[in-house]
């Protein structure tokens, strides 16, 4: 296996309220190059992990030198990503191919290791939280750099199908051309989905919504958190999932806390289900029961009354998931 590095002068924030559901926690864009699709045959053979450092950005492989290698490239990245203290994953459709694929293949190998943290995948997001795919048709990761114009300033000229060929040729020879035509279309994958971050998300109409939607971050990552407002029955209704370390707990209203919890280990889900009252067309919700007050603070607080907006019901539902996970 060899590895390589490469430092880049990139820097700023995704977005301008990132860091309101993103704080403390590390960004890694990954992307792997594998020898297929079918993750119970075809193994990973080059993955590449997007860290920030002091300066920018620093891209880091890990690369088969042959198709006996896969577990030292796993087991490489899977060390990379505890001792950086990464808190989070960026991938482009990495729910559907990337993840799921190193968790097969961590399996396949004997590893005893699996992947487990807050997985943002732009594609999902964007398809799923915003209207780009009516404006430009195709969502390959290729058309939406087209589209902001940055699909010409890449450094490589193959596809990720071509790669699986030179890799074959790459094995039998250690060719150092094909291993940097290789390298260089991994690195370029990577190098552009950091940048689609923060073009994308500056044309998210409502970052909060859109967040809500596709499910934000609480509790340092170990939930995933979707809240969704239900005027007609005068209720905040908060889904999501435990990504790590499930656990299994029910909470009942009673005079003090008018909210129901529910947390199954074994789906790994969870719900919390809150009253919300009324004042004409504004929304807002009773917080005196939230401790410590971390609340009263907010411009939108009046009292023990927290004014209900896009911003607001995200903010208060974080904060009443992370504090029934840790009751």
């Amino acid at each position: 296996m060899k590895v390589f590095t490469r430092d880049y002068r990139i820097t700023g924030e995704y977005h301008p309220e990132w860091n309101t559901y993103f704080e403390c926690m590390k960004p890694c864009v990954l992307d792997i190059e594998a020898t297929g699709l079918d993750r119970s045959r075809c193994k990973a053979i080059l993955i590449g992990l997007l860290m920030r450092t002091e300066t920018g950005v620093c891209i880091t492989q890990f690369l088969a030198e042959n198709h006996y290698e896969e577990a030292k490239v796993l087991e490489a990245a899977m060390d990379y990503l505890e001792e950086n203290d990464a808190g989070y994953l960026i991938t482009f459709n990495g729910c559907a191919f990337d993840v799921p694929f190193m968790n097969a293949r961590l399996d396949a190998n004997f590893l005893g290791r699996q992947i487990k943290m807050y997985h943002f995948d732009l594609y999902r997001f964007l398809r799923r939280c915003t209207d780009m795919r009516k404006h430009i048709g195709s969502m390959s990761q290729m058309s939406i750099e087209n589209h902001y114009g940055i699909l010409s300033d890449r450094g490589d000229t193959i596809t990720g199908k071509e790669s699986i060929a030179l890799f074959d040729q790459y094995a039998i020879s250690g060719n150092s051309t094909i291993e940097k035509i290789i390298l260089t279309h991994n690195r370029e994958d990577v190098l552009h989905l950091n940048r689609l971050m923060y073009l994308t998300l500056a044309d998210v109409p409502d970052i909060h919504q859109a967040l809500a939607a596709y499910g934000f971050p609480a509790a340092g990552g170990r939930l995933s958190v979707r809240p969704k407002i239900k005027s007609f029955a005068r209720i905040l209704r908060i889904t999501g999932e435990q990504i790590t370390d499930p656990v299994a707990a029910a909470y009942f209203p009673d005079a003090d806390e008018p909210l129901t919890a529910t947390f199954n280990a074994t789906s790994s889900s969870f719900e919390i289900v809150a009253p919300v009252n009324s004042h004409g067309d504004d929304l807002y919700m009773d917080i005196s029961f939230i401790d410590p007050p971390v609340l009263r603070d907010d411009p939108d607080c009046i009292g023990n009354y927290l004014i209900l907006n896009p911003r607001t019901v995200n903010l208060v539902s974080g904060t009443l998931s992370e504090m029934y996970l840790y009751k």
